[in-house]
């Protein structure tokens, strides 16, 4: 369910909030360079904030003396500890709206890659994302993390003001990381009259949609890509493609002084937020899309469910109804944010659909549908359980994946056999049709009996094909 439908507000593009949905997180991030940037000097001097704490921790690591047993260097791994915070619904974190955020063992390295800055002459940063570079743990979750924790005081008056605007009831409640006490020099819980989610009793928190990106504007991969264009034949590098985040952050403490450059390159050339009302990868609106899905798709299953192989069946039936709708009544076309050019939404966000529209199936029928369950080996896509604690698998990739084929001999016999389970599905999105393509398609059965066989468990493939289609009356 989106925020607003909780409350009963038919959301208008013209509001300046985002409407994030409530049970799982969404998967774009607080730009904090997009804030940086806005016309709106209030915000600009968020940013302003932002950078005066970063360079208040650079001060005091800096009277330490480098020292880890200093009380200021102490003081500084406080000042970098940043808990995940989930009243924003944004973010990694999969099955629900909760995460990790950047605890002491990322702060241990962000001030370990500050003390390094600080030996090669960097006394302060121009942006926070700058740590991004430098250290390894750091990535645009986390960015993402520190600029909502940073800015959770304004971001609090912020959801108050929208909600003062349109009735929306709050509560005190009590919310972590919410107030800086100065004398501390530490963030403490703090009492706060915000919406609440009256599912959970969890605070809800909105930012303003113009700050939100798919990756942050400073990031390692685009300093990656500026590298490759501005130092390659300095550095002898490979591609930036091919570079892993550690050759990064290597040569970003070696050379911080191309950090500067690569800032104010970006300064120069801007960024843009992501559509989320227009949501061309629909990060956004998957969910509404698939009640439509599950409407228009409804599924007549009526078999009792008392054996693994009636689970397996039961999914057959559910992936074959969803599929109906995808193949023959135009569902296709959600899973294109570009068909002319064949660009498909991300494998997450199919996923996210595929999830939404089977959970309303499943749970008519007993069953529970879980996405990315961990089974000690690397999370599994799906799983499907009913009652008797009966369980099958379900791994899902796109035709095109360039680990196809290791998920299928490899992934999922291991997951089967780190969860005890015999029977699983294989599910293959078809969004290519070159001739090496259409050869992995058609072999897809022969390839399951063969792992099967080797493994000693059923693995059986299922399809979905999401090729765009002709419409009835160009095919006739």
């Amino acid at each position: 369910m989106y925020f607003s439908e909780q409350f009963g507000i038919e959301y208008l593009t013209e509001y300046d909030w985002f409407d994030p949905i409530l049970e799982r997180d969404t998967l774009l991030f607080v730009d904090p360079f997009l804030i940086f940037s806005d016309p709106d000097e209030n915000w600009k001097m968020s940013h302003d904030e932002i950078m005066d704490y970063f360079q208040r921790a650079f001060t005091t690591l800096a009277k330490s003396g480098l020292r880890k047993q200093h009380q200021f260097y102490k003081r500084t791994l406080t000042l970098m500890e940043f808990p995940e915070p989930p009243e924003f619904r944004l973010g990694f974190a999969s099955k629900n709206a909760a995460g990790s955020g950047s605890g002491p063992e990322i702060a241990a390295r962000v001030v370990e890659a500050m003390c390094e800055a600080i030996q090669r002459g960097m006394q302060d940063i121009e942006h926070f994302e700058e740590l991004g570079v430098l250290v390894q743990g750091i990535n645009r979750d986390r960015i993402s993390d520190i600029t909502c924790n940073l800015l959770k005081p304004k971001l609090i008056k912020y959801t108050q003001s929208v909600c003062h605007s349109l009735g929306i009831p709050m509560q005190e409640t009590l919310i972590r990381h919410s107030k800086f006490d100065e004398m501390r020099q530490r963030w403490v819980a703090a009492d706060r009259l915000v919406p609440v989610d009256p599912e959970t009793g969890k605070a809800i928190l909105l930012v303003p949609k113009r700050f939100l990106r798919e990756l942050p504007t400073l990031s390692s991969s685009n300093w990656g890509d500026f590298l490759d264009t501005s130092l390659r034949d300095d550095l002898n590098m490979q591609i930036s493609g091919r570079m892993r985040k550690a050759d990064i952050v290597a040569i970003a403490r070696r050379r911080p002084e191309v950090i500067r450059e690569w800032v104010r390159a970006v300064q120069q050339e801007g960024s843009r937020p992501y559509d989320t009302d227009l949501d061309p990868k629909l990060y956004v609106k998957w969910q509404k899309v698939a009640r439509d899905a599950a409407e228009e798709a409804p599924l007549a299953y009526d078999s009792k469910i008392q054996t693994p192989r009636d689970l397996l069946d039961f999914a057959h039936t559910a992936i074959a109804t969803f599929r109906h709708w995808t193949e023959e009544k135009g569902g296709w076309r959600v899973f294109w944010r570009d068909v002319t050019e064949r660009k498909a939404i991300p494998e997450p966000n199919m996923q996210l659909l595929f999830l939404g529209v089977l959970e309303g199936y499943c749970k008519r029928a007993g069953v529970i549908l879980d996405r990315e369950v961990e089974t000690g080996r690397g999370p599994v896509d799906f799983t499907f359980t009913s009652a008797g604690n009966l369980r099958i698998l379900l791994e899902m990739k796109k035709l095109s994946h360039g680990d196809f084929w290791n998920g299928l001999r490899t992934q999922t016999p291991i997951y089967m056999v780190s969860q005890e389970i015999d029977y699983a599905i294989f599910l293959t999105v078809r969004d290519s049709e070159t001739p090496a393509m259409q050869k992995r398609w058609k072999s897809l059965e022969a390839e399951a009996k063969i792992v099967s066989r080797e493994c000693g468990k059923t693995i059986e493939v299922s399809r979905i094909d999401i090729l765009p289609k002709e419409s009835a009356s160009k095919s006739s």
